[in-house]
């Protein structure tokens, strides 16, 4: 198959990701395989939020429970709240805070 990407290049690259899928149908279907395409959607969906700037607060969680123990984390509203104030700071904040 000779890929061609030009004026259709949006097209083709649904055509490709349609004959991936058809192709994978008895895989993609099976009950076995359910949980690792969950795991696929969650990590996709972590990247995209990484993308734009959104920290992931089960990794926040994590890393407030192996470095530091003692002190109590931020609930998650309070967290994505505060991690888009560091990122757009309104009162002169610095860019480069970490949430913890």
């Amino acid at each position: 198959m000779e890929l061609r990407i030009g004026k259709n290049g949006k097209a083709m690259i649904v055509k490709i990701i349609k004959m991936t899928i058809m192709s994978q149908k008895d895989l993609l279907l099976s009950p076995k395989n359910w949980s690792r395409i969950a795991n696929l959607f969650k990590r996709l969906q972590q990247s995209f939020r990484l993308m734009v700037g959104v920290p992931d607060y089960q990794t926040y969680l994590d890393h407030m429970k192996k470095h530091h123990a003692d002190l109590t984390p931020m609930d998650e509203k309070t967290f994505h709240r505060y991690c888009v104030d560091s990122r757009y700071p309104s009162k002169g904040g610095n860019l480069k805070k970490c949430p913890c």
